[in-house]
């Protein structure tokens, strides 16, 4: 199994206010991929920990890359 480069804690992500993550297959030709809610995973396990335990369900690649989904930027309001 390929290593997988160390990714953030889901409480690090967290902190930044993403309660979301987008799950890609990692077959780059695939390109399948799935959004899905974070808070069944806890603070402590890390996005990496997760990524080699899926398989996607279109191609059956076993392997993915996980990124976590940002909360959109607030605008400040204009005069």
């Amino acid at each position: 199994m390929k290593d997988y480069p160390t990714k953030i804690t889901f409480g690090q992500m967290r902190e930044t206010g993403a309660t979301s993550i987008i799950v890609f297959c990692k077959d780059y030709r695939c390109s399948h991929n799935v959004t899905m809610d974070a808070s069944r995973w806890p603070d402590e396990m890390r996005l990496s920990d997760l990524e080699p335990r899926f398989t996607c369900t279109v191609c059956g690649q076993r392997g993915s890359s996980i990124r976590s989904i940002d909360v959109p930027a607030k605008m400040g309001t204009g005069r």
